[in-house]
């Protein structure tokens, strides 16, 4: 961006250049150290950029080749300077509005996130936020690297975060890992508990001490595995060690999901009629572009989008045009016959099931039962589930007194 900047400040032109040495003339210009820019060759010579101080030495360089040159294209602020020489206000406004674009290009009007798959933007926006990254934020003042190392310091699941600024653009690329496991289910002593009411069918303890068995019958809250193991020797206790307790425990477990259908409904038939409005966002403020635009629809959807002006590449500026558009629509009153209403219910339990029911669970058995009513359906789903129950639960372990702790474990034996 600012290389075209630069370009346009100081002017070029585009010429073309014919004749029978245009091999010798391009080497002569390369010795003079004049540089030519994006050559193209065409049938009878080349057409090529060149900055103004450079095109006043092709004079010489054209006598000792023979080739001759002529500008097809002349480019820049000092031509534009010189075409309007006249106009000077128009000159003051060109020139102010210039120094306005190099002004925004000092800030920060553009900001994205990529490759965060389990941490919210929102999150990440308001970190770097108090870092300062903001709309708005001066460039030469942000700290990238600071705030790469903070990222990474104090989100656990960031192992690689990268920061780049592209014209008024900044790019926050993370990677993430695998979120770490709530450390209370890792070192902390802990219970396993039932999350539902069913009949355990399996059950594999890896650590801790399991308290029921294949077939027993579990009401929810129920310490399933024991963070406590007794140390014995023969019948004898000899003391009591705690452990975070690690099992698979699955059971049989019944579940009922009702939904409501009402018979009477209402549907959108949309008309022709729509109006679109325009909004300035500029410095945190909004400015109305269709005033009298007054929308008179007693019923209609709006759909937004935004578009936020830029330059080419990353240049983004500080405005953004908000398009709203509204459709109006009437609202028409619709009844369900039995058998819509029940196809309809079905649907809604499914995709309740689908968000309520965790994907690993079987379900073995499922009965819908219909009640009708003088304004809705009521449809029940009674599930037969095989599902996982157990819940980590932190255990407090309270110390007697006159017992002895080891040290590097969490172990209690009675004193002699």
């Amino acid at each position: 961006m600012f290389k075209f900047l630069w370009n346009y400040f100081k002017g070029y032109v585009i010429i073309k250049v014919t004749g029978f040495s245009i091999e010798r003339f391009l080497n002569l210009c390369l010795n003079k150290d004049i540089n030519l820019h994006k050559i193209e060759e065409t049938t009878d010579g080349i057409i090529c950029k060149i900055n103004i101080k450079d095109f006043k030495k092709l004079k010489e360089i054209s006598k000792k080749t023979g080739c001759k040159y002529k500008i097809i294209l002349k480019y820049g602020m000092p031509f534009f300077l010189f075409r309007n020489r006249k106009r000077k206000m128009f000159l003051v406004g060109a020139i102010s509005f210039v120094m306005l674009l190099y002004y925004f290009s000092s800030f920060i009007w553009s900001i994205e996130v990529t490759g965060n798959n389990y941490l919210d933007n929102n999150e990440i926006l308001h970190f770097c936020e108090d870092k300062g990254i903001y709309l708005g934020a001066y460039k030469r003042k942000i700290n990238i690297k600071s705030i790469q190392t903070d990222l990474k310091n104090h989100f656990d699941t960031i192992s690689w975060a990268n920061i780049s600024i592209d014209g008024t653009k900044v790019t926050i690329s993370i990677s993430e890992n695998i979120k770490k496991e709530n450390a209370t289910q890792n070192n902390e002593p802990c219970d396993i508990i039932a999350t539902e009411t069913g009949v355990i069918t399996e059950i594999v303890t890896r650590s801790g001490t399991p308290l029921v068995t294949s077939k027993d019958v579990v009401e929810k809250g129920d310490i399933l595995v024991s963070g406590e193991v007794l140390l014995k020797e023969g019948e004898e206790i000899k003391g009591v060690y705690y452990t975070p307790s690690d099992a698979d425990i699955r059971a049989k477990v019944e579940k009922e999901i009702t939904v409501n259908v009402p018979y009477q409904y209402y549907i959108k038939e949309y008309t022709d009629n729509k109006k679109t409005t325009y909004n300035l966002l500029a410095f945190n403020k909004n400015f109305s572009l269709s005033p009298f635009n007054k929308i008179s629809y007693k019923n209609y959807d709006t759909v937004s989008s935004r578009t936020q002006l830029k330059l080419p590449k990353d240049f983004y500026l500080p405005f953004i045009i908000k398009k709203t558009q509204h459709k109006e629509y009437i609202p028409v009153e619709k009844t369900y016959s039995i058998n819509e209403a029940k196809l309809y219910a079905n649907k809604l339990l499914t995709e309740q099931i689908t968000r309520e029911i965790d994907f690993s669970s079987d379900i073995i058995s499922k009965e819908i039962i219909y009640k009708e009513t003088d304004k809705e359906l009521i449809a029940t789903a009674k599930l037969t589930l095989i599902q996982d129950i157990g819940e980590k639960a932190p255990i407090t372990i309270s110390y007697n007194e006159g017992s002895n702790i080891e040290d590097g474990a969490n172990k209690i034996t009675n004193s002699q």
